[in-house]
């Protein structure tokens, strides 16, 4: 009898020893998690600011959408038509020293169109066939010059004109690194005003806004016209950045 309770003691004990194996382990892990954690979050200051830049250039280049359509009651001959009239412009934008590679096809296409009366019967068909290109005019003094010369050798389709930087990335790139020197420098100064030291950068983000204006010109334009008076005015870059600084 005695022999059973000391092997019964003798199991109680060795659970006990082994649960508090498992525990303490645990209890250390979470003791020193805590207090690590406390230390990160003291320790921890940062300045965060924006700073924003701007460049103001004038544009040096425009894009000119342009286009034909002719219409006739065979679709051969509304096609051939339109491609007359196509092959016209591109010998006039050639003799303004427009390069092919400043023109591109943004749109060909050939279509049926119906005209009924007002029972619904149809009375008319016919075939409509469309074309538009893009020019970009790299000389601005002759904005004007092409316009007429293309709507005098049958574009009846101007639909607006774009005006661009040729140098947009190098001009972005100029107003970024601006942005940058600029939020350095303040936070700079204002770091030492708090008593502190500027550390390294913890995060960068950029904002850039570049507006391109346009001039829009009527859809439909008459057959003889002056002389567009055109004028790019000035665009605007401007790039904001967002930092976040460390502070010692």
């Amino acid at each position: 009898m005695k022999t059973a309770w000391k092997i019964a003691g003798i199991l109680l004990l060795a659970a006990m020893v082994f649960a508090a194996a498992v525990a303490l382990p645990q209890l250390r892990s979470h003791a020193f998690t805590g207090q690590d954690d406390g230390h990160e979050c003291s320790s921890l200051r940062t300045l965060t600011l924006n700073a924003t830049a701007t460049i103001t250039a004038q544009p040096d280049i425009a894009i000119v959408t342009v286009g034909v359509k002719t219409q006739n009651d065979s679709a051969a001959k509304a096609l051939s038509a339109n491609n007359a009239q196509m092959h016209r412009i591109y010998q006039t934008l050639a003799q303004y020293g427009i390069e092919k590679k400043d023109i591109r096809t943004v749109n060909l296409n050939l279509y049926r169109r119906e005209e009924r009366d007002n029972k619904g019967k149809v009375v008319k068909r016919y075939y409509v066939a469309t074309n538009t290109v893009q020019v970009t005019v790299r000389d601005l003094a002759k904005v004007g010059e092409v316009l007429d010369a293309v709507v005098q050798d049958g574009a009846n389709s101007i639909q607006g004109i774009r005006f661009d930087l040729s140098n947009r990335d190098e001009l972005l790139k100029q107003a970024q690194l601006a942005a940058v020197e600029q939020a350095r420098e303040r936070a700079k100064a204002i770091a030492e005003a708090a008593g502190a030291e500027l550390g390294d950068v913890r995060s960068i983000s950029f904002q850039t806004v570049a507006p391109v204006p346009r001039v829009m010109l009527s859809a439909a334009m008459p057959k003889s016209a002056d002389s567009v008076p055109v004028s790019g005015g000035e665009m605007t870059i401007s790039a904001t950045v967002n930092m976040v600084f460390d502070l010692k």
